[in-house]
């Protein structure tokens, strides 16, 4: 696989920038990451006052948001051709976060 992976968590990100996002996320400051099991790699971005920081490669120090999951499922979710909750409970996507932070990012995963 290429690297879709990273753009699937580019368009999360960007997904922040829209005006709509920037009004329901603007007290945000989270660090949201991602483990792609299947090659091995993490990447974050930092959310500061709800606009994200560009991404970064490497596990944070510290994560608000984890998202652990393999590269294909990731991009799929992204791109709608597999329903997140559909991962979430068949464990193909594995999410860690206050239920708050949960229920509010889902809303940026569509």
């Amino acid at each position: 696989m290429t690297e879709d992976y990273i753009e699937s968590v580019n368009k999360l990100r960007e997904n922040f920038l829209t005006e709509k996002s920037q009004k329901v996320f603007r007290k945000w400051n989270k660090v949201m990451s991602f483990e792609f099991s299947d090659i091995g790699k993490t990447y974050h971005f930092k959310i500061e006052n709800g606009t994200p920081n560009e991404i970064v490669e490497g596990e944070p120090e510290k994560s608000d948001v984890k998202i652990t999951t393999d590269s294909e499922t990731w991009v799929g979710v992204m791109s709608g051709e597999i329903g997140g909750m559909k991962a979430y409970t068949s464990k193909k996507l594995k999410v860690k976060g206050s239920m708050p932070d949960l229920l509010k990012l889902q809303k940026l995963m569509k």
